[in-house]
């Protein structure tokens, strides 16, 4: 049974369908090593095995009768607990969301369910998934399946955390600065985040209706698959993609995936690190040996040694878009005040940038920026199928204790060590990721190998925009290079 719990979705779907085991069992399964490892990962934190037993006899029974939804019909899943989720609790680790249970399903729950999806259960998030460390102080903190003293990353730390570690076949995160790609790295899976605007928000981080009388957020955040296989990724995004009737300005229905596979010979472009932004040397050295091989399979490759577009640039558009779009209803002395004692900080670290004075007609400035670099980044992508990069300048560090908190942003004041000299945390983390997030590019996070302390190391695969299955094409055919995924010994 241990083989079986590491399958991947697809998979098990595949075995499912042909009745060479139960949906019950694979989930009885996933119920068993839920007890048995979650208390030292912290990576499940709402269970729902009363109604996952249900739904998987359900599923069984409509198997049986030749009712078949799907190729993920009757395989357990888990869902980050930033969903709202029907009859189970959605906090996203805000301690005045402790309890709360919505009484409808997120568009991506919903959709899943409806492809047979067995809920296991809700997966554990930074607070207000604002941190790339997974630990809020209603289930505390997350571990990282590969070295328990080590970060699984975040927000969606439990999310790459239980897929590792076989508790779960699949997960659906999000990424508004790499919350996605960071634990996937971490932790040595695979996970998509989309264009953005694939995926309907609609129902992510339920609870604070009322609180101003317009949405959020509108900007920068996807919402994707973790996985232990592209084939997964794929799957997952063909169920999830398209419009709501909720979310206006989305496209209406999934997209269609490409109807062949292009025989096409791959153009690969490939960056080891951003100047005066370092990367371990393992990393880059992984990365390395990646694209020699891409090169030894005939595949074209160019490196790159200066990134398409203006990178600070980018993390200020960034910095000042979250300011803007979450920040908008803070009074305007108590920003003043903000921006005075955060202006030297920005200098250092750009995407701490505010937007001062927050006028439409800054916002809009701010705006047309993103576009420009959004036209650059898509000018030199029309040159190639693919961006490989890393994901992060280090792999899972030994979790690190804040300095204290500004209202509800984490301050770390110690720095994180690359190669033995010290690096701002958020830089260090984040830097290579919220990129993508400005572009709004599709990219892929695929594990790649390990370093010498076995911890996993994933590399960026980013795409262009609106061409996520082509994409996730292209990184099937790369990951055929890779080695073949392996899950950590607990």
């Amino acid at each position: 049974m241990h083989e079986l719990a590491y399958l991947s979705a697809v998979k098990v779907g595949t075995l499912i369908r042909e009745r060479k085991v139960s949906a019950e069992e694979i989930t009885r399964l996933a119920i068993q090593r839920i007890s048995k490892f979650n208390p030292q990962l912290n990576a499940v934190v709402a269970k729902n095995e009363e109604a996952a037993l249900h739904a998987a006899k359900e599923a069984d029974k409509e198997i049986h009768a030749g009712q078949l939804r799907g190729p993920l019909h009757g395989v357990p899943i888990t869902i980050k607990d930033s969903f709202s989720t029907i009859g189970l609790a959605t906090t996203s680790g805000f301690p005045a969301l402790q309890g709360f249970v919505p009484d409808r399903d997120a568009a991506v729950v919903s959709r899943l369910k409806q492809a047979g999806v067995v809920l296991l259960g809700k997966t554990n998030v930074s607070p207000l998934l604002i941190d790339i460390q997974t630990d809020n102080d209603i289930y505390g903190r997350t571990n990282n399946p590969w070295n328990q003293e080590r970060t699984a990353g975040g927000s969606s730390g439990g999310s790459a955390a239980s897929v590792a570690a076989g508790l779960s076949y699949l997960d659906i995160g999000s990424d508004i600065g790499g919350s996605l790609r960071l634990p996937a790295h971490y932790c040595g899976v695979f996970s998509l985040k989309p264009t953005e605007g694939a995926v309907p928000p609609t129902g992510h981080m339920p609870g604070f209706e009322g609180t101003a009388d317009y949405a959020s957020s509108r900007h920068l955040a996807c919402y994707g698959p973790l996985a232990r296989s592209i084939e997964d990724l794929q799957t997952a995004f063909s169920i999830i993609a398209g419009g709501s009737g909720f979310a206006g300005g989305l496209p209406n229905g999934p997209q269609v995936p490409p109807p062949t596979e292009s025989a096409t010979p791959l153009r690969v472009a490939w960056l080891d690190e951003l100047p005066g932004y370092p990367v371990s040397h393992e990393i880059q050295e992984a990365l390395h040996r990646f694209v020699t091989q891409l090169a030894g399979q005939g595949i074209h490759v160019d490196q790159i040694t200066a990134p398409p577009i203006d990178v600070r640039t980018a993390w200020e558009t960034w910095g000042k878009m979250i300011d803007a779009e979450l920040n908008s209803t803070t009074p305007m002395l108590q920003r003043g005040l903000a921006y005075l004692t955060t202006r030297k900080v920005s200098q250092k670290v750009p995407t701490a940038s505010m937007l001062v004075p927050l006028t439409f007609k800054n916002y809009m400035r701010v705006l047309t920026v993103r576009e420009q670099l959004i036209r650059r980044f898509e000018l030199f992508m029309s040159d190639y199928d693919v961006l490989l990069c890393p994901v992060s300048s280090t792999t899972a560090f030994p979790h690190h204790q804040k300095t204290k908190m500004v209202g509800y942003l984490p301050i770390y004041e110690e720095p994180l060590y690359i190669d033995g000299k010290p690096q701002n945390y958020w830089i260090a983390t984040t830097y290579y990721a919220n990129l993508f997030n400005v572009t709004g590019s599709p990219v892929v996070t695929m594990p790649i190998g390990f370093d010498k302390a076995g911890l996993p190391i994933g590399i960026q695969c980013v795409g262009k925009r609106w061409r996520d299955h082509d994409l996730l094409s292209t990184a099937a055919r790369m990951s055929q290079t890779s080695q073949e995924w392996k899950p950590p010994t607990l």
